[in-house]
């Protein structure tokens, strides 16, 4: 038979074995966590949908010491300081807040960085009247390998927050994005595909920004990644549900969309996936940069 050394060693093997599957099953207290930082982003800091929690530090917190928050219609705020002060301003407008998330979308790029885009609904009571006020939001968030925020993008109608007139789409975003989305056409030739007329939406020096891959730049690795998702489709039949565009304060143009990624493969097989995309545009509407958020796990296989 076995020694008691023996029996002893193997019976600390078991042991161990046992701790380190109880320490994987366990939650890690530092575990990224895409859907509580979009909470605590969308709701300033506050834990749990509770505005009586709110708090500008912790909100600014979410960011790199040097983080920047692009938002509709007011100067970018970079570093502390200034977070803490945008975090303020947004309180100011509508206060109790309790904003809710309907899509979020976690990415882990070619290098490692994480980005997460979220669909959100501003909720609250507008202080300037005492109204209730749900504006329809989207933010993209760039972040460093441990999820915490380098940029911020937002897009909302700010004037639904202010008191004032909903704006329209101020320069029809939506027809770049219904050619963006059905890859060049304009949405009424499912299994016809205009690649060329899809890269020409970009700058000549314009880049694509896809999951799972690196920069795509210029117009010949524009072309070749439109085909190269065109391929995928015997019928692509996209919806767009949202498209919020923004003009910034320097009058610089962004939109951005939620969607829907939807059609038959070669394969025979359907598929859906919940799609987020933002675009920076030139002031002619070209694309300077896209960005696009999905789960590539559930597209065909290219």
């Amino acid at each position: 038979g076995r020694s008691v050394s023996q029996t002893k060693m193997a019976a600390l093997h078991v042991l161990f074995a046992a701790l380190v599957a109880v320490s994987v099953a366990l939650p890690q207290p530092n575990a990224f966590d895409p859907v509580k930082v979009a909470e605590e982003f969308i709701n300033l800091g506050a834990v749990n949908h509770d505005p009586r929690t709110q708090n500008c530090q912790t909100y600014a917190n979410l960011f790199t010491s040097d983080g920047i928050l692009h938002s509709p219609g007011v100067p970018d705020a970079q570093g502390s300081d200034s977070l803490i002060k945008s975090c303020q301003a947004s309180h100011d407008l509508v206060n109790p807040l309790i904003s809710f998330q309907l899509t979020n979308i976690n990415v882990t790029s070619w290098n490692s960085e994480k980005r997460t885009a979220f669909q959100w609904v501003i909720n609250g009571v507008r202080t300037r009247d005492g109204q209730n006020v749900n504006a329809n939001a989207i933010s993209c968030l760039f972040q460093d390998p441990q999820g915490v925020i380098e940029t911020a993008w937002s897009f909302y109608d700010e004037t639904i927050l202010q008191g004032g007139e909903r704006l329209a789409d101020p320069f029809n975003a939506s027809k770049v994005l219904t050619m963006y989305t059905n890859l060049g056409n304009t949405g009424n030739q499912h299994s016809q595909h205009d690649c060329n007329a899809w890269a020409s939406l970009y700058m000549d020096d314009g880049i694509s920004q896809e999951p799972g891959m690196p920069p795509q730049q210029g117009m010949d690795q524009l072309l070749a990644l439109c085909e190269r998702r065109a391929a995928r489709w015997s019928d692509l039949v996209p919806s767009v549900q949202m498209v919020l565009p923004v003009q910034s304060w320097n009058t610089e143009k962004r939109v951005a969309a939620a969607w829907t990624v939807s059609g038959v493969a070669k394969n025979g097989q359907t598929y859906v996936s919940h799609a987020i995309t933002m675009l920076l545009l030139d002031p002619s509407m070209k694309i300077q940069q896209s960005w696009d958020f999905w789960d590539t796990n559930s597209l065909p296989p290219i």
